[in-house]
């Protein structure tokens, strides 16, 4: 009995030159020790094992029986998954002219390093200095299969929500506290630091990713398909090249910035002042062709939607609506890494800028961010059918049914030297 979505087993035969397993009384196909099923759905399952010798003839087979229960519990199994607990609260319809149906959770930082599985995968350091959140064990090596069945998560959910979420660093022009004069790094080039994010804080319950309905239609919503791979905004945006701020943006909390009354947005890095906060809102598409969980550029497998009269639905490309994620991050100007002339975040910049930063030209324009769906499907369905469907607006891992995602947690929060302006080596 388990609660896990996936099983994975080894096996191994005196002789046996190759062999072949059958899942569920499917046909049989060749595999390999270990052999991993993913993702099960709830019930029973068989897994059917027959060794062949290298002339082709038939030798042992082994079968083993399981049953996939309910996360929620069910017949097989009443407990509850680990990563649940029930609520009494119960989540409000959204507000009018805001979301149409929502979850919001909280995360820690996990780790940040200069690794991006999607655009260099297998490449140690080849990226810029990114900051992950979500599956702690996440590198340059992480597979949809690693991802979903190892690591802990430091979003709320636990292991129930082992997808990966990383963006740029935000980087700092580092000053001496006491003379205000700018430091230098060991090169001898003006010396930068991390800016961190609030995040992760459940007593204050500052939500940061958000699963939502990105269409008119809720009922046509459909799961994000395991394994999907999503990047939103452009990691070249500078001067002459501004983002769409409908994708990617940047305001100041005192802004009060919002889509029904106060559009008031940025595509760069504003001078927020203390005790301000900077925030920053990045939309990922929510329009998938239905086949590819990636493609070459990372994008063309995916689409946002078009308004058609007063409704917004699905281009014909990209004929899939699936639940829209997007990313929501707030950095407090602080005095240990606000510019010490103006108080403000003047001089901020994301490790991804490939432009001189300067008053006339703000840091931020490359604005983007990266997910990597490792959700365990029940936990994601539910999300989907009560809080999104639903027209609910969910807050800190409520789900809308009686139950609630776990809180976070930490990952090793370990932070490499900035280098190169966050460009590494």
């Amino acid at each position: 009995m388990t609660k896990e979505a996936f099983a994975a087993f080894d096996f191994s035969a005196s002789g046996a030159a190759r062999y072949e397993c059958s899942l569920d009384g499917s046909t049989a196909e060749a595999c390999e020790s270990p052999y991993l099923a993913f993702p099960l759905e709830t019930g029973a399952h068989t897994l059917s094992v027959t060794a062949y010798d290298s002339a082709g003839n038939a030798g042992p087979s082994a079968n083993a029986s399981w049953t996939v229960s309910s996360i929620f519990g069910d017949s097989a199994d009443a407990s509850l998954h680990p990563e649940i607990t029930r609520t009494t609260v119960n989540p409000a319809p959204v507000a009018p002219n805001s979301w149409k149906g929502i979850l919001r959770i909280n995360c820690d930082f996990a780790h940040s390093d200069y690794d991006d599985p999607i655009v260099f995968p297998g490449q140690d350091g080849a990226a810029h200095l990114h900051r992950f959140y979500g599956n702690t064990l996440l590198d340059e090596n992480s597979t949809i299969e690693s991802l979903f069945t190892s690591g802990e998560s430091s979003c709320q959910g636990n292991t129930l929500n082992r997808s990966a979420y990383w963006i740029p660093a935000l980087l700092a022009p580092s000053y001496d506290p006491g003379t205000g004069s700018r430091l230098v790094d060991s090169d001898g080039e003006p010396a930068w630091k991390v800016v961190p994010a609030v995040v992760g804080n459940d007593d204050v319950a500052h939500e940061v990713f958000y699963y939502s309905a990105g269409v008119s239609d809720l009922s046509s919503i459909q799961p994000i398909p395991l394994g999907l791979k999503m990047i939103a905004g452009n990691h070249m945006g500078q001067p002459g090249m501004e983002q769409d701020t409908s994708i990617v943006r940047w305001h100041c909390q005192s802004w009060f910035s919002d889509e029904a009354t106060n559009p008031q947005w940025s595509t760069s890095i504003p001078e927020c002042a203390a005790p301000d906060r900077l925030r920053m809102d990045i939309f990922f598409p929510s329009c998938w062709n239905g086949t590819d969980l990636d493609s070459a550029d990372h994008n063309s497998h995916l689409a946002y939607p078009i308004e058609t009269g007063a409704l917004t639905v699905c281009p014909s490309t990209h004929p899939v609506p699936i639940i829209r994620v997007s990313f929501h991050y707030a950095w407090g100007v602080l005095p240990d890494v606000y510019d010490p002339a103006t108080e403000t975040s003047r001089g901020w910049r994301m490790a991804s800028d490939s432009y001189d930063v300067s008053t006339a030209t703000p840091g931020g324009m490359s604005l983007h961010g990266d997910w990597f769906n490792a959700w365990h499907p029940e936990a994601l369905q539910a999300i989907l059918d009560t809080c999104i469907k639903g027209g609910l607006d969910c807050h800190d891992g409520n789900l809308g049914t009686g139950f609630r995602l776990s809180g976070t947690r930490p990952g090793t929060q370990s932070e490499p030297p900035v280098i190169g302006m966050g460009h590494g080596t």
